[in-house]
């Protein structure tokens, strides 16, 4: 009879899958021993369970006395180890492992193991991109996975394409971690702007989206809409450059008219045009969150700029309002003007670019007049130049309520009193002020600043006709036996010292006209071909010029520049311009 037994397992432990080895009798016949393992771990611990005799009740202690590991398997008192090999049955397996044993880089998470519904949800969306990657045939990118962990993620300019958008848009939909998103220049059209869509419906945590410089078009920009309009999170979206047209307007109205935390929308270089100003102004009539709305280099004309600069007036919640290149010319000026009297809470405006003419300055002057509420304006690159901004900074002058801290000139020249009153509310009111320089003293025969712009346009001839009216001869100038070469501040003292009566600033753009290499070729004064030119070749040699204009600069005298006008170069440019000496010399010979 074998002394081997077999341990009863209940049914708890079968749960388990846990059987308890057969115990060798070693006083046994080999022929009845079990097979031998061909490879067994060192089980060093492993329990010698009962014998024969061994009563039911004895067993039910054995095996409730055994601890249950990690594993799952059977821990044995020490007291009963056996150094021989073990030996098993199909029916039956006892093996202890011990973790210190073994060498691993997995590390346990007794919480997820514990409670696994409360572990497993994965707050970034990795597990979810990459897997979404994986179906979609595509690589995922790693950037997007390292930052999906912070507050700002910046994906900029990483083309991604249609199928990429579709795979960040689901780990974006519950990431909790990113509440700035920047997808600027990745190509977005309207089908990954629809995948976006999902994003801002499902994601409650992100406060900025930059879409800018992308292909969303009409129809994104309208699927985005429908879930802006009821956005309780986002307070700024830019949605910059993406050719978006004229039907989006009343999509982007009706946001203004429903959401109530949206604080700033960009919509800067789209395709906007009068349909969408009109309803644009309902929008920010209505709007009383919004804070910054930009509508600039969109395609909007006079009367779509009007409606706009309407419903500025009835609005009571924007700060910041840039409108560059909107067309607002002279009747768009009118409006803005009456905006800027009845609106209390704009702090800054943007009207670059805006055809605005002296006339619409001085409406715009009129509106600053009674603003007290507006700090910084910017109204450069407008044709009033510099008749204009001296109306407008006389308005601001004039009221003393005024807030005004920083206005914008860019690409304008201003007056001598301009820049007087520019030191003096400097001092006063620390009022900053840009602009492009100031305008020399105008000549009284000049009149106005139109009178220059006429001279640029031909400035030789004004010239000689500068030089007619003053009695000078300008043969008698360049051909007195002076030096040939000249540079700029040579030809203004010889100017100068030869009578001529011309304007500073005028005479600076002559000497622009005729610079050649850093002299002047006043041959084309003269009206003489290139080949019977007084200037030797050396004067189209290269150097630098000076344009200086200082009035200090010791003039030659008149009678060093003369000469007779025998001594003057014939040529084939046709009649002379006659001095004062050669009128009176005809009348003499007309006497005899």
């Amino acid at each position: 009879m074998s002394n081997l037994l077999r341990v009863q397992i209940q049914e708890s432990d079968l749960s388990r899958r846990v059987l308890s080895p057969l115990v060798e009798d070693l006083d046994e016949d080999a022929e009845n021993r079990p097979p031998i393992l061909e490879y067994l771990p060192d089980l060093e611990k492993d329990e010698i369970v009962g014998n024969e005799k061994q009563s039911e009740e004895n067993n039910e202690d054995s095996l409730n006395n055994n601890e249950i590991q990690e594993d799952g398997f059977l821990d044995a008192d020490d007291d009963n180890v056996s150094d021989d090999d073990e030996y098993f049955t199909e029916d039956s397996i006892s093996i202890h492992t011990d973790p210190d044993d073994y060498d691993t880089d997995l590390e346990i998470d007794t919480e997820s193991l514990l409670n696994p519904k409360t572990t497993d949800h994965d707050t970034t969306g990795k597990t979810k991109y990459i897997k979404k990657c994986f179906d979609l045939g595509i690589n995922p990118v790693s950037y997007f996975v390292k930052n999906l962990e912070n507050k700002e993620l910046k994906l900029r300019f990483h083309g991604l394409g249609a199928e990429s958008v579709k795979a960040i848009s689901f780990p974006l939909e519950t990431n909790t971690n990113i509440e700035i998103l920047n997808l600027e220049g990745n190509g977005i059209d309207s089908l990954g702007a629809r995948c976006l869509c999902r994003v801002l419906r499902e994601n409650l945590f992100l406060t900025e989206v930059v879409l800018s410089e992308n292909k969303i078009g009409t129809e994104g920009a309208i699927s985005i809409c429908q879930f802006l309009k009821s956005n309780r999170n986002l307070l700024k979206v830019d949605m910059t450059a993406n050719e978006i047209g004229d039907p989006a307007g009343q999509s982007f109205s009706e946001v203004l008219k429903g959401n109530q935390t949206l604080k700033e929308l960009i919509l800067a270089n789209n395709r906007l045009e009068e349909t969408s100003a009109r309803f644009l102004r309902e929008g920010i009539q209505e709007n009383d969150r919004l804070e910054m709305l930009d509508l600039s280099w969109n395609h909007f004309k006079t009367t779509g700029a009007v409606a706009i600069a309407e419903g500025l007036q009835e609005n009571v919640g924007l700060k910041k309002f840039r409108f560059q290149m909107a067309g607002l010319a002279k009747a768009g000026s009118e409006a803005m003007m009456k905006a800027l009297k009845h609106n209390r809470t704009l702090r800054e405006l943007d009207i670059s670019f805006n055809r605005i003419p002296v006339e619409g300055a001085a409406f715009l002057a009129n509106g600053l007049k009674e603003n007290d509420v507006l700090q910084y304006l910017k109204l450069g690159n407008n044709p009033f130049e510099s008749e204009g901004a001296m109306v407008i900074l006389e308005a601001v002058e004039a009221n003393e309520n005024s807030a005004i801290k920083y206005l914008d000139f860019s690409n304008m020249l201003v007056k001598t009193e301009f820049a007087t009153i520019e030191e003096r509310l400097k001092e006063q009111r620390k009022l900053r002020i840009k602009h492009e320089g100031i305008l020399p003293e105008m000549h009284p025969k000049n009149g106005t600043y139109a009178r220059l712009s006429a001279f640029r346009r031909d400035p030789i001839e004004t010239f000689k006709k500068y030089a007619e009216f003053s009695g000078v001869n300008l043969h008698d100038v360049f051909n007195g036996g002076h030096r040939l070469r000249l540079d700029a501040n040579e030809f203004k003292d010889l100017i100068r010292g030869s009578g001529i009566d011309i304007p500073d600033q005028q005479l600076t753009v002559l000497i622009r006209t005729l610079d050649v290499d850093g002299f002047i070729n006043y041959n084309r004064i003269l009206d003489e071909n290139e080949s019977e030119s007084p200037i030797s070749p050396e004067s189209r040699s290269a150097s630098v010029v000076s344009f200086s204009s200082d009035k200090s600069e010791k003039s030659v005298s008149s009678a060093r520049r003369r000469t007779s006008s025998t001594d003057t170069v014939s040529t084939d440019g046709g009649n002379k311009p006659k001095s004062a000496k050669n009128k009176a010399k005809k009348k003499e010979k007309k006497k005899k």
